[in-house]
């Protein structure tokens, strides 16, 4: 996997450079998925803050099938197995999700043991073992009150659930597929993606188990196009290489920021997911940052993921401590952003180091 490639997640995010024809990374890439993710935070901070950034997701999704299908789509046509494909996503997402469980199991015990939350035992006992194994929690349906959403122990989880199906289904069929043949995929999954947006009047979706079906035609839509993008435009050089790099940048942060009236919602929603993300990734790969961003851009990219999967848990608990302090809302966000980065940064470094020991010794 690439610099692009931790996981969604944000989606495709975990390897460090990719080498495809005459591009060795994609710098704005980078630099778009951690500016993306920065969003996210804010929205589960206070939603006010960034309004949009939900569909962040759908931005993701479509960077994670440009990224899985230039590093694996020639190698599955060469004779990569299923298993070594999946063991590999696996293997590049499963240790900062785990301790992103933790952390949110962490936050539940303390917000308890508080009196902020009151948790039964099964509930937390059956979501954190379905939720370790990338699972759904069953209890929305054993259960009369149970926490919310499908991945309550650490809510991006979510995202993983369908972002590791969307791969399977990558590597048994789609990187099969003619650009004609993906075309059709995208256009049926535009179509329920639209029924879902209209349904729901946005696309908030896939999360919890009452709007569980929006997950699929956000996912097979999505990913479907970022394959489609590499197989037309993967590993051409860039267009421009300066400051104009930015462009796409802001104007994904805008999108995914912008507060937008309830009446407009489905077709703002249907306009980014179907047309505007595919197309930030496009100029992300046309546009590339100036060698003195590069080292930037690229450490910006190295902290998405992991600030995307750790930072649910750690907003419940910040924010009643915050509250009993006195910190305001807009000093209390920069206080836990600083936090989270750093938080994230030194996991994520402690995992790789901690990773490639463990393959130096198996080797």
């Amino acid at each position: 996997m690439t610099s692009l490639d931790r996981g969604y997640s944000p989606q495709a995010m975990d390897d460090v450079g990719v080498s495809v024809a005459d591009r060795n990374r994609y710098y704005t890439l980078d630099a778009m998925r951690g500016f993306a993710a920065i969003c996210v935070v804010a929205t589960h901070f206070r939603e006010s803050y960034a309004p949009s950034a939900y569909l962040a997701v759908d931005f993701f999704f479509v960077l994670s099938g440009f990224i899985i299908a230039e590093i694996y789509g020639k190698r599955l046509s060469r004779g990569l197995l299923f298993q070594s494909f999946m063991a590999a996503r696996i293997k590049r997402l499963y240790p900062l999700y785990l301790i992103g469980i933790l952390v949110g199991l962490i936050q539940i015990i303390l917000l308890t043991s508080w009196g902020l939350r009151n948790q039964s035992v099964i509930d937390l006992l059956v979501s954190t073992t379905a939720n370790t194994f990338f699972l759904p929690s069953p209890m929305y349906f054993l259960q009369a009150n149970p926490m919310q959403g499908m991945f309550p122990i650490n809510g991006p989880a979510w995202s993983m659930f369908w972002e590791l199906l969307v791969n399977i289904v990558f590597a048994l069929w789609l990187f099969r597929l003619s650009i004609r043949a993906l075309c059709g995929v995208a256009l049926v999954s535009a179509a329920f993606l639209v029924f879902v947006g209209f349904k729901y009047g946005m696309l908030n979706s896939g999360w919890e188990w009452p709007s569980a079906v929006g997950g699929l035609p956000r996912v097979m839509f999505s990913f479907t196009a970022g394959v489609v993008i590499s197989r037309l435009f993967g590993g051409m050089p860039a267009w421009r290489k300066g400051w104009a790099a930015i462009v796409p940048c802001l104007l994904l942060m805008i999108c995914i920021a912008a507060p937008v009236p309830v009446v407009l919602r489905p077709y703002y929603d249907l306009m980014f997911a179907m047309a505007l993300a595919p197309l930030i990734v496009m100029l992300g790969l046309f546009l590339e940052m100036p060698a003195k961003a590069e080292t930037l851009a690229t450490w910006i990219g190295y902290i998405s993921y992991p600030i995307y999967i750790l930072h649910r848990g750690a907003i419940g608990v910040f924010k009643p401590v915050a509250a009993s302090i006195g910190l305001n809302s807009p000093i209390a966000f920069s206080v836990f952003l600083s936090a989270v980065v750093c938080f994230a940064y030194v996991t994520a470094r402690l995992v790789d180091k901690t990773m490639a020991t463990r393959t130096r010794r198996a080797r």
